[in-house]
């Protein structure tokens, strides 16, 4: 064979063979893309499978409306991915819970003996003090809220108010919007002169209870009283009368204080009492400074819930004051005899009840 058929016959081959290698390799590549497509495409459907709830979950706060995949929920296959994905998530928090109790058991290990210097066992201490403060005010804010939130009523139920002359020209309003809005029923006892100091002239306790015996659609009761109460008071179990801002005088007012609350509770009625206002003359302003510290204290201790009626009149800093100043004008909430109030001071006061109340409709 000559020469130069020979050397064609190479070069075809050799062509032949590049042409094929490159072939090759332009399939392999193909199929690594394929294959790679394939792989991120599955990944992602087995991803939205189990991850659907959270899926649905945002779409719905972001867009306002059910998800797309929301259909998917009647197959048996699609049920069974969200079933994973919450069961992925306690298994991921119950993995997180147990890496932190080891990571905390680990730093008890080490800190048994480890010497803390005075400075860091202070900055401890402090530390833990701020975090029970921070705890305990977390408490109280739901307790509070709580409180707030107990004050709900239907048509069916009513509302008792108990009191002095005070409440005689508060709980007409109250009465007034209850009756026209809601058709609530309610029933007023409020009777001048009267108090917790002298049960013998009028038996708030007593008079409450037998009120609520006789009316179990009570389900609130509202209390007002104070500014005739600082005087001494007869000794429940004889003898000198008690004087006023003693132990022992404050001890009976709080049980007396105690036992409407008791009362209430036993026949599930929710209380809400109202604290004295100041007083323009300086004596009794003194008195009812110190009454407003004795009931809201006790009101709180027995778990009930109290308003500080001093703000809403326009006082600050037990400081007496006819007027409440609100968006730059003065308004008159008193009377002329500095105890009682105007027309105004009643509304507002019957105002920020009606705000504590919530019908259900």
């Amino acid at each position: 064979m000559p020469t130069s058929n020979s050397n064609q016959i190479t070069n075809l081959t050799a062509d032949y063979q590049q042409a094929t290698v490159q072939h090759h390799i332009e399939n392999d590549h193909g199929r690594g893309v394929l294959y790679t497509v394939l792989f991120l495409l599955v990944t992602a459907v087995l991803g939205i499978w189990i991850m659907q709830n959270s899926v649905n979950a945002y779409y719905q706060q972001t867009y306002h409306q059910d998800s797309p995949l929301k259909f998917l929920d009647e197959y048996p296959v699609w049920q069974k991915g969200g079933e994973l994905g919450t069961l992925f998530y306690a298994e991921h928090d119950s993995a997180k819970n147990l890496i932190q109790e080891n990571n905390q058991y680990i730093v008890h290990l080490f800190n048994q003996d480890y010497a803390y210097t005075a400075e860091y066992k202070q900055h401890l201490a402090e530390k833990a003090k701020q975090e029970k403060i921070r705890l305990a005010k977390e408490a109280a804010a739901r307790e509070h809220q709580n409180l707030l939130n107990q004050f709900s009523l239907t048509k069916n139920d009513q509302v008792f108010f108990a009191g002095d002359s005070l409440m005689q020209g508060v709980a007409p309003f109250v009465q007034k919007a209850l009756l026209e809005n809601y058709d609530i029923k309610t029933i007023n006892l409020s009777k001048q002169s009267t108090g917790l100091s002298y049960p013998s002239f009028f038996d708030w306790p007593k008079t409450i209870q037998e009120t609520i015996q006789a009316n179990p659609q009570i389900k609130i009761l509202v209390v007002f009283l104070g500014p005739n109460d600082p005087w001494d008071m007869p000794n429940p179990k004889g003898g000198t009368y008690l004087k006023f801002k003693s132990p022992e005088w404050e001890a009976v007012y709080r049980s007396r204080i105690m036992e409407i609350i008791d009362t209430a509770k036993q026949h599930d009625v929710r209380v809400m009492w109202l604290t004295p206002p100041n007083m323009k003359k300086p004596q009794l302003n003194t008195q009812m400074i110190y009454l407003n510290q004795v009931v809201a204290d006790q009101v709180q201790k027995s778990k009930a819930f109290f308003i500080d009626s001093r703000p809403i009149l326009g006082n600050k800093n037990n400081v007496y004051s006819d007027y409440l100043v609100q968006n730059g004008q003065s308004i008159k909430m008193r009377s002329a005899d500095g105890i009682h109030f105007s027309a105004e001071g009643q509304k507002a006061i019957a105002e920020t009840i009606m705000q504590h109340l919530k019908v259900v409709q």
